[in-house]
């Protein structure tokens, strides 16, 4: 399952992902922490989306600079998790990045 992912921070993004059990702090050694996703957990750090621009440099399509990211899971949610995560809608008709 996908979810289109939208918060104000990548902080906000990160505490929302941790609260619903996706990312999980993990010991890289030599004293260092990182925020990684569960086994069965894909995520795709977008950020800000910029805007795009014609050739003579006049905004076509305006960005959006709230954080986003995708996230792909292989493993069962509960009904908690999904609750938790920041999805948004109306979902784009043309996603600005996707899974392949």
């Amino acid at each position: 399952m996908d979810y289109l992912l939208r918060t104000n921070t990548e902080a906000q993004m990160d505490d929302a992902l941790e609260a619903a059990g996706i990312l999980v702090e993990q010991d890289m050694g030599e004293g260092k922490l990182a925020l990684l996703p569960v086994p069965g957990a894909y995520l795709d750090r977008i950020g800000p989306i910029p805007p795009q621009y014609d050739v003579d440099g006049n905004i076509v399509k305006p960005g959006h600079p709230e954080y986003h990211a995708n996230l792909r899971v292989t493993i069962e949610l509960t009904g908690a998790q999904v609750s938790m995560l920041p999805t948004f809608s109306p979902l784009p008709s043309i996603p600005y990045r996707v899974f392949m």
